[in-house]
């Protein structure tokens, strides 16, 4: 594919705010003495690992890259802090495949062919055999409820714990939940987004577990906000969210905080739901370890289908928050669906038959009977964008008639949605789908005959013109 040639010198943002000067050299000629070709499986990581074993040596790293749908390309220039002798790196990759990478000196006094064969071994060493190193850090996730009062280690590598202030305004107000974990990674820099991706995964576990969105912070977005008292005398625009005033350096022992409670149960869990006073912490189904680890095991590609209904899951309990009932119910229904094996023969399985197989039939059956069907209000919403709910009446404080029937509805599937997503995690994904008994209709019948029928016809449409063509004679 052909490349527009950029500029020679790119200006690119250097992290604290300003920008500095990357010289593109991708498009320089000579003799390049560095010469490597990444397979597949490693290209993804490579760069990586580039950072790293720079980040080892103290040396400064300035990159550039050219995104396009069929290949990638970049240019990169490497600085000792030293004496700012300098590698000049160029790659390129087309889209699944391998990536080419070509290097040489570009300062003064240059580096040597040996010096540079021994940088690229260490790097391309580390790569294949997959090295990385374990790093510490400490998160937060929110949510609305109880409180959080209490530890729980998920696994040796991942604790969940409480935050050294509470809102004790309110029992049910802003929660925050301290996660510390040790992750494996490609040195620091890698750690950054590494665990910011573990974090959203872990917030989309804990939504399916506790039934309750559990949220990142929205940090880095300013709003207006007042206190009380003052008003609008005291009203200001300020950075939301909690700040922890005591981070550690290192992951806490076990036994830090006092170990969160945990409540027995039997799956599937229909208990009543509810607060009557008694208590003033959320309290932790006592199977979350076993459903950590069981999520933990998943192979890549289940673990994949499990945070796409997890993640919708979280969405559906989050429009429940701003109030938008229709949306909140359909996204549950999808949410369900999003369970179904992948394939094209399970194109036409819906959310009645993804519950037929997780909890049982009779469940299926009273959701198909239910005053409102959630098949109906998935397709109305999203096909059609009409309102099951009263989003969009006019709020009436006093009102001699109120239908509860779509919040009732909406109360009764949301458990029966989170029960069939915790029994496909319990199940490892697997899932036997009933099968679909079709009406035999004539389309149906013509289109399982297509093969048999469009040659018998065009036989006989050539047999009727022959024979009107002979009776017009």
């Amino acid at each position: 594919m052909a490349k527009s040639k950029p500029k020679a010198v790119v200006m690119v943002p250097d992290g604290s705010g300003g920008v500095t000067a990357v010289k593109d050299r991708r498009f320089e000629q000579g003799d390049w003495p560095i010469q490597l070709d990444i397979p597949r499986e490693h290209a993804d990581t490579w760069l990586r690992y580039l950072q790293w074993e720079c980040g080892k040596r103290g040396w400064n790293v300035n990159s550039l890259s050219q995104l396009e749908a069929r290949e990638n390309s970049g240019s990169i220039n490497i600085a000792t802090s030293v004496d700012q002798c300098a590698l000049g790196v160029v790659w390129e990759r087309k889209r699944d495949g391998p990536m080419k990478v070509r290097a040489r000196s570009s300062g003064a006094p240059e580096f040597s062919l040996a010096e540079m064969r021994e940088f690229f071994n260490h790097v391309d060493g580390r790569c294949r055999s997959g090295e990385v190193e374990r790093i510490y850090r400490r998160g937060q996730l929110e949510y609305q409820g109880l409180a959080w009062r209490g530890e729980v280690w998920l696994d040796d590598l991942t604790r969940l714990g409480p935050p050294s202030r509470q809102d004790e305004t309110a029992m049910i107000g802003p929660r925050v939940i301290l996660v510390d974990a040790q992750i494996d990674c490609i040195g620091p820099a890698d750690a950054l987004w590494i665990f910011d991706r573990e974090l959203r995964d872990l917030a989309a576990f804990l939504t399916v577990v506790m039934g309750t969105a559990v949220r990142l912070p929205n940090a880095g977005s300013r709003i207006w906000a007042w206190n009380s008292p003052g008003g609008a005398d005291n009203c200001e625009v300020r950075f939301p969210g909690y700040l922890e005033p005591n981070m550690p350096s290192e992951m806490p022992p076990r036994g830090a905080s006092r170990p969160m409670p945990l409540r027995w149960l039997t799956r599937p869990d229909f208990s009543l739901r509810g607060i009557d006073g008694s208590i003033n912490e959320y309290i932790l189904p006592v199977d979350v370890g076993e459903l950590w680890a069981a999520y933990s095991g998943l192979a890549p590609n289940r673990r994949r289908d499990f945070l796409q209904a997890a993640r919708k899951w979280q969405e559906a309990l989050s429009q429940c928050e701003i109030d938008g009932s229709t949306l909140s119910y359909a996204l549950m229904v999808v949410a369900c669906e999003a369970l179904k094996p992948p394939g094209r023969e399970y194109w036409d399985h819906n959310i009645y038959h993804v519950v037929e197989a997780l909890l049982g039939q009779p469940i299926a059956q009273q959701l198909k009977t239910h005053q409102v069907r959630p098949q109906d209000v998935r397709g109305t919403h999203l096909h059609r964008g009409e309102f099951r709910d009263d989003e969009i009446a006019v709020a009436a404080f006093i009102s001699s008639f109120h239908d509860p029937t779509f919040g009732q509805a909406r109360r009764d599937l949301a458990p029966i949605v989170q029960a069939c997503i915790i029994e496909w995690l319990r199940r490892g994904g697997n899932l036997q789908m009933p099968a679909i008994a079709k009406r035999n209709t004539w389309r149906r019948w013509m289109k399982a005959h297509a093969l048999t029928i469009v040659p018998f016809a065009l036989a006989l449409g050539a047999g009727i013109g022959w024979l009107l063509a002979r009776l017009a004679r």
